[in-house]
């Protein structure tokens, strides 16, 4: 039982470290790519590790192209995003989970059917919504449009942490002299920390990456978040893949801090 046990493990870690490494090894090529001169990206035969070590991709990616302004959008975009969605997702939540209004069954499962649309078809009608209100190539029509779309789940996330605090922490409060908003800020925020948490991080990780809304709704150079910049490192005759590489390797960086910093909460909510 004992040689059983020891057989087991090994294959239990063989295989978390196999995918693990499947997992990893397309991130280390890109840092490693990166860091190697466009002269050696087909070279023959290929190398694991560059034969000279640089950085030249990312200084000319910083001094030669528009990718600065495309992270700068992409970097205003996710903030305002995650700011606006957290604040009402938790004001909008809170009622939701201690409120007992009619249409509220409604309400939580109606603001749940825009999941089970295609994004393609919920781009045109709010293209053509953005058209007439003037807020195409506009950032903060991207805004709202990532708000819109990330705010029902948020919603819904953040209830049932709300719902799952005991009143009895609330009418303590309440006896206490609290108004119900002070008890919010003071009472039940604290304690649904994980679940906000992983709704920050949710609505940081669609709004960091997000693609077709990015690309439908921005038409100028100068507005371009990070998502679409890269792609104009790919042209009709040439791919510039040392500004592609670096590019992804940069904006890897706040999506990994993110992540290290917030994953005990992130498991718990």
């Amino acid at each position: 039982m004992k040689a059983k046990k020891i057989l087991l493990k090994v294959f239990f870690y063989t295989g978390i470290i196999s995918f693990s490494l499947i997992a990893v090894l397309p991130i280390i090529w890109m840092v490693l790519s990166a860091l190697r001169p466009a002269s050696e990206f087909f070279a023959i035969p290929p190398t694991v590790l560059p034969k000279q070590w640089s950085l030249s991709n990312f200084i000319n990616l910083f001094t030669k192209t528009d990718f600065p302004v495309f992270l700068w959008n992409s970097l205003i975009v996710t903030l305002f995003t995650v700011a606006i969605c957290v604040s009402f997702s938790s004001l909008a939540a809170y009622s939701l989970a201690r409120f007992k209004f009619r249409g509220r069954k409604l309400f939580i499962q109606f603001s749940m059917m825009a999941y089970m649309l295609p994004t393609v078809l919920l781009i045109i009608p709010l293209y053509m919504l953005f058209v007439k209100v003037n807020l195409t190539d506009n950032l903060f029509g991207l805004v709202l449009s990532y708000t819109a779309l990330t705010l029902p789940y948020s919603i819904w996330l953040l209830r049932l942490f709300f719902a799952s605090i005991p009143i009895d922490l609330e009418e303590a409060a309440a006896i206490d002299g609290a108004s119900r908003l002070k008890t919010m800020i003071k009472v039940i925020l604290p304690l649904s920390l994980p679940g906000i948490i992983a709704t920050t991080v949710y609505t940081f990780t669609y709004v960091w990456n997000e693609y077709m809304f990015a690309l439908v709704l921005i038409d100028s150079d100068a507005k371009r978040t990070f998502p679409i910049g890269l792609q104009t490192f790919i042209t009709t005759f040439d791919i510039q893949w040392e500004y592609i590489l670096s590019g992804g390797v940069i904006v890897s960086i706040p999506a990994v801090i993110v992540f290290l910093f917030t994953q005990k909460q992130l498991i718990q909510g």
